[in-house]
């Protein structure tokens, strides 16, 4: 039996990619190992978000190479969609588009097991017809509901290496949910390039929650980032549902009205303000993220500012915070007024540190209050203690039998320790 090993670097979309090639694979006839083990055939997804996900993607290549020299390297994503010269000046045998993911086993087939043989694949070619049962090491499973972007941020590639706008068929998600909760799974997270665009003939993104409200009994529906301007009043009443976790992380990356029209972003510090006043206001115990930038071209110290000044005076709760950096093909790579690297990495730290304030105050809110945890099956350094993440994304640790792994538990925290919540379990 052929042996096959994937790895992935990146979001949340490449793992999914990734479990879903592995388990075609399988029905297709091959035998799944651990990427640092030898196998007959590598399979990469590749990442370009920053500059340190394309030398992921490389290094990535290159460890497959020195495992097994005489292995076929089948590499795809969006690192080599963009850079395809860069990933064959490596020395790889098969170069695979995003639009063609699905098509990998067959491809692969072709490569090391003879021509004419047949990929074992539901709903054959058709996109989203890939349906994953579990997520390998994971206690949560990822759900991508949709593809591409039409955007066009002046500052990012991934519009152009993931393509245009595509959605799953309602029922491939609804029976993805369904499967992965036969198999155990209690939270899933709806991910895809750009969620808030999904749309499937009539059928939009709110409508698609409610669809999954209804027909799922999955105890956690979560969703992975959000565009700002998409969490309007429906979606807020739809997250004000017990079953969806309330935890929005918002695309924020900026404060300041200028950057933000020079970042493409069709949206105003004023209206980034309602809706973080709305999601906060509106639901309980919420946890609202964010992503900025720091340092983009012509970014001034006042316009800086704006964005420390949105963070402190909002319901913003934790941050991810990028130092900008130029991606070729860009608008944004070939802007004047470029930032002093010294000056990013100050704004950077800056932001950083205020972000941590920010968490450590959110999560202070919630000692003496009884959390719902859903326990990991990883472990954290000391002996029996268990971690997981509570409905509003706040990670907390409580010491505890390890059949409680894969399970909600109620909790209620007691203290705070290197930003992690420490609980004691309570008797349901």
């Amino acid at each position: 039996m052929p042996k096959v090993a994937l790895s992935f670097t990146g979001c949340k979309v490449n793992n999914y990619e990734i479990q879903a090639l592995s388990e075609a694979l399988e029905r297709s006839g091959f035998e799944i190992v651990s990427f640092n083990h030898k196998a007959d055939c590598y399979v990469i997804n590749t990442c370009t978000v920053t500059s340190k996900a394309d030398t992921s993607s490389r290094n990535l290549i290159r460890r497959a190479k020195r495992i097994s020299p005489a292995a076929k390297i089948v590499v795809t994503g969006c690192y080599a969609q963009l850079k395809p010269e860069k990933v064959s000046g490596i020395g790889i045998d098969l170069l695979i588009p995003n639009s063609e993911k699905e098509k990998i086993p067959g491809r692969i087939i072709n490569l090391i097991a003879g021509n004419g043989a047949k990929p074992a694949i539901d709903d054959a070619g058709e996109y989203g017809s890939f349906i994953i049962s579990n997520m390998r090491g994971l206690t949560r499973g990822f759900i991508k509901i949709q593809e591409g972007c039409d955007r066009r941020c002046t500052y990012c590639t991934i519009w152009i290496s993931r393509g245009q706008l595509r959605s799953r068929k309602p029922r491939f998600i609804i029976d993805e949910i369904n499967r992965l909760h036969q198999n155990g799974y209690l939270e899933i997270v709806l991910t895809g390039v750009h969620i808030g665009k999904y749309k499937y003939g009539d059928v939009g993104f709110p409508d698609l929650l409610e669809k999954i409200i209804t027909d799922t009994d999955i105890p956690r529906i979560r969703l992975s980032s959000m565009y700002p301007t998409e969490v309007d009043d429906r979606l807020i009443r739809i997250l004000s549902e017990k079953r969806i976790c309330p935890h929005v992380h918002l695309s924020i990356q900026s404060g300041d009205d200028v950057i933000l029209r020079k970042m493409g972003r069709e949206y105003t510090g004023e209206d980034l303000r309602g809706i973080i006043q709305s999601l906060n206001s509106s639901i309980p115990g919420i946890t609202v993220g964010g992503d900025i930038i720091a340092g983009f071209p012509g970014e001034s110290d006042k316009q800086f500012e704006n964005s420390v000044d949105l963070v402190e005076r909002t319901g913003i709760h934790h941050l991810h915070v990028f130092s900008f950096s130029p991606r070729p093909g860009t608008k944004a790579a070939e802007m004047n007024n470029s930032v002093a690297p010294e000056i990013i990495k100050k704004r950077t730290n800056l932001l950083r540190k205020l972000g941590a304030q920010k968490k450590i105050e959110h999560l202070k809110k919630f000692i003496n209050k009884d959390l719902q945890v859903l326990f990991e099956n990883r472990t954290t350094d000391n002996n029996g203690v268990l971690t997981g993440l509570s409905e509003n994304y706040l990670r907390v640790n409580a010491a505890g039998d390890k059949s409680l792994r894969g399970n909600i538990i109620r909790v209620r925290p007691h203290s705070l320790e290197n930003s992690i919540l420490v609980a004691d379990i309570k008797q349901n």
